[in-house]
């Protein structure tokens, strides 16, 4: 279990905010990317899949996740969403189970009157829970706090600091307990999900540049299995990773996974 489940486990969910960035015109956009695992004897078998999908204007309007079925070598889709827009801002995003025409999950957006999220709603019929996140700026230390409340009554605060567009450093709390900090380094090439013009509730979409390594010291509250400290990267000729290898702390069954990106 990686770091960012970690935090999925607080967060009984996911949840997404629009970001400013994205790719301008020009740009290779992601088309799709096959996540793999280096198993024990197996080497690195596929686990999942995500393909993208665009309008007419290369603008992100949704994306496919599907998962690996080694008995047919085929993938099979898990889950699609859809991202819906007023004007420029992610507006709603609906998450939909394959021949389902009801979402399960849902996300309502409120936006500051600068354009920075303000409010993030989410309704999962699929856990029966419903959760809002508040984010709030503080723009002289260049960090972001955001709090999550749960319909169950569990509650938790992440709060990061960004350096030149990078998460540099970071904390979760529950009330007053603290549950992890780390700090991180980046390389200097574009991360190609940031690219996409909004940013997960995992903050995989937030930094412009590539992680090379995290430091992250869990305290309480959630104690992942498979803790991600480094990165490696192949590069096309513009600069984009085409792989991305994570390196584990030892310990864990899978210790190496990648990601093999592909661009339209």
């Amino acid at each position: 279990m990686k770091r960012s489940t970690a935090l999925l486990l607080l967060a009984l969910g996911v949840l997404s905010c629009h970001s400013e960035e994205g790719t301008k015109a020009g740009e290779p956009r992601l088309d799709h990317y096959v996540e793999s695992y280096d198993l024990p004897d197996l080497g690195f078998q596929p686990q999942l899949k995500v393909n993208y999908q665009y309008n007419s204007k290369d603008k992100l309007i949704g994306y496919v996740v599907s998962s690996y079925t080694p008995d047919t070598g085929n993938f099979q889709e898990l889950r699609h969403i859809e991202v819906i827009y007023t004007g420029d801002a992610v507006s709603k995003i609906l998450g939909y189970l394959p021949n389902e025409v009801n979402p399960y999950l849902e996300y309502i957006y409120e936006y500051r009157q600068d354009g920075r999220v303000l409010k993030i709603g989410e309704t999962n019929s699929s856990t029966g829970i419903s959760s809002v996140a508040e984010f709030q700026y503080d723009d002289a230390n260049g960090s972001v706090k955001v709090a999550y409340a749960f319909s169950n009554g569990g509650s938790f605060e992440y709060e990061f600091q960004l350096m030149e567009g990078n998460i540099v450093t970071d904390k979760t709390t529950r009330g007053a307990q603290l549950c992890s900090e780390g700090s991180y380094t980046y390389d200097d090439h574009v991360n190609p999900f940031q690219t996409l013009g909004y940013t997960d509730y995992l903050l995989i979409n937030l930094s412009k540049n590539n992680k090379l390594v995290e430091n992250i010291n869990y305290l309480s509250c959630a104690f992942p299995s498979l803790i991600p400290e480094s990165y490696t990267y192949k590069y096309n000729g513009l600069g984009y990773p085409t792989l991305i290898t994570t390196h584990y702390k030892p310990g864990a069954d899978a210790i190496t996974s990648q990601k093999e990106i592909f661009y339209r």
